[in-house]
């Protein structure tokens, strides 16, 4: 190759060539280095199990017993735990689903720690066989919870899948149970506390009705009080007025529904300041030059007395501490039903099953990576000694060039390549031709 043009394919084609069996050397070696390196690497076997996407809790124990004080407190005593909110859930909102908490619980060290110290019985080296443990939400299975297990041994990684739903139902069972444990404690607090005000609060109520000689105030139907029954109405009123505004991110104010609910209001209000107030009176105007008169209404004094203030203070307290009683006898009544231990059950969807193959080390891929940059070095390896080669051969044709020109001498014919460079003398005047024999 000429050094004085540039290379082309073809010279790079031919330097391979000349060294195609270093570099067939140089792959096989790498890949049979390649196949025992693999063959002796440890095994990895990996399996897959699934459940169901666990069914989320609602919070009915604090629905309930809110509902049963504001009932109370607001509707009296026959009416307590029927305060109603229309489009209004008193749940406790989640902040975390059943999903989130399955997956960090499959995640967590005290989970692995169990699953481990359950096979340690059979196997005391079964933690240096158990590798990554990945607990995975699918959301392409619409929320199915699958976990992969890596092990030594295709039965190994099958049975760990499997034990550790087994373990997580009773993981969680035994937090539902610590829960209970916990909720039973605080109801049956509350029960003796608000037993003790409630008969507190009867006791003095029944001390004033004697002392002031009180039987009722204010009427209405069943023997319901007159307080009773004016807060009843404020609450309807309430719960029609939230009603009202949820409406009217939908409805207009003129749509059928918003004018019922108008109706309804007004007819409640006026029930409600018949029930509170006397007749309107006509005042003179606040300020002067105002023409007419305003109407105001004002508690009546057959009505509202000093007497009656401590009466409804007396029966209002008495509703309080009933809504914290029938609260707390709601809810052990839940959690002895079985109310209080809902909580996410493990549902197997497919159960895991020994893989055939180890997953891992991938041989295809190990001894293919491994031979392919074994080719590619000998390639380098080739155009390195190549290169090498041509300098040497430049260097020892610089020296004989050198030395040729320092003693002047002639220089020396090299066979094969300066022949063809050799100067023909010129012809002498006179002189023949040589002949050549035939």
């Amino acid at each position: 190759m000429d050094p004085e043009r540039e290379p082309t394919l073809l010279d790079y084609w031919r330097i391979v060539w000349r060294a195609r069996w270093l570099i067939l050397a140089v792959t096989l070696v790498a890949a049979a280095a390649g196949s025992i390196t693999v063959r002796l690497l440890p095994k990895v076997y990996i399996a897959r199990a699934t459940v169901l996407p666990p069914k989320e809790s609602g919070g009915s124990a604090v629905s309930m017993s809110l509902s049963n004080m504001l009932g109370a407190a607001l509707g009296g005593r026959d009416g307590a735990g029927a305060f109603n909110l229309p489009g209004l859930s008193l749940s406790a909102p989640s902040v975390t689903s059943n999903q989130d908490v399955f997956v960090a619980v499959l995640g967590s060290r005290t989970m692995r720690e169990e699953v481990l110290a359950h096979f340690a019985k059979t196997d005391p080296q079964i933690a240096s066989k158990v590798g990554a443990v990945k607990p995975l939400i699918d959301a392409r299975e619409k929320g199915i919870i699958s976990l992969t297990v890596e092990a030594a041994s295709g039965t190994l990684a099958a049975d760990l899948a499997n034990y550790y739903f087994e373990a997580l139902d009773r993981l969680l069972e035994r937090y539902a149970d610590q829960s209970i444990r916990r909720q039973e404690t605080i109801f049956s607090a509350q029960l003796e506390r608000a037993a003790k005000e409630v008969e507190s609060a009867e006791q003095k109520l029944l001390d004033f009705q004697a002392e002031k000689r009180i039987l009722a105030v204010g009427g209405g139907k069943s023997g319901e009080t007159g307080a009773a029954a004016a807060a009843g109405l404020r609450s309807a009123i309430q719960g029609l007025e939230l009603q009202r505004e949820v409406n009217r991110l939908k409805f207009t104010d003129q749509h059928p529904i918003m004018r019922e609910l108008d109706k309804q209001i007004s007819e409640l209000k006026r029930q409600y300041s018949k029930n509170l107030f006397g007749t309107a009176m006509e005042l003179p105007p606040e300020e002067p030059g105002i023409k007419g008169f305003r109407r105001e209404f004002f508690v009546s004094a057959d009505r509202m007395t000093p007497v009656q203030f401590a009466f409804l203070k007396l029966a209002r307290n008495l509703q309080i501490q009933e809504g914290f009683y029938t609260a707390a006898i709601q809810g052990l009544q839940q959690i002895k039903y079985g109310e209080g231990a809902s909580y996410g059950r493990v549902i197997v969807l497919d159960p895991a099953i020994p893989p055939g193959a180890p997953a891992k080390p991938n041989v295809m891929l190990i001894v293919g990576g491994l031979t392919a940059a074994a080719f590619g070095g000998a390639v380098l390896l080739a155009f390195f000694l190549e290169y090498l080669r041509r300098a040497r051969e430049l260097e020892r044709h610089l020296a004989g060039a050198g030395e040729w020109r320092g003693n002047g001498a002639e220089r020396p014919v090299r066979p094969g390549r300066d022949v063809d460079r050799t100067p023909t003398p010129a012809p002498v005047a006179g002189a023949t031709r040589p002949t050549v024999p035939s």
